[in-house]
């Protein structure tokens, strides 16, 4: 298993580039309409930028993810969150945010950047 500092830099790289450490460009089904969360969440994980269909981008910085949650998000349910799009609630996200395919790996990094990170 990869060191914190290796899956925290895996995290980062896929959060602000769409890639993976092989350099390979992460997809999702449907496709994307941007190719990374920073284009969408902000590089620093405020969101809150206008989208189609009128959705807004979701905050995600740890306090947004934690605090005030009836159910605040953990690893597992951030990883759920980018995999599936069903929130900490067991609710569907809005279609526009990606259901991104990855490696258990990069999904774990990803959401493990995005928890410990992103303040």
């Amino acid at each position: 298993m990869p060191s914190n500092s290796a899956s925290l830099a895996n995290g980062r790289l896929i959060y602000q580039t769409g890639r993976d450490s092989d350099g390979r460009l992460i997809v999702a089904r449907p496709p994307a309409l941007y190719p990374n969360c920073a284009a969408c969440h902000r590089s620093n994980g405020a969101g809150g930028l206008h989208l189609p269909g009128g959705a807004v981008s979701a905050d995600l910085r740890r306090s947004a993810l934690i605090s005030g949650q009836a159910h605040p998000y953990t690893l597992g349910l951030v990883e759920r969150a980018i995999a599936t799009g069903i929130d900490n609630n067991g609710q569907p996200l809005n279609r526009v945010m990606p259901r991104w395919r990855l490696s258990t790996r990069d999904l774990h990094d990803v959401a493990y950047y995005v928890l410990t990170k992103l303040k």
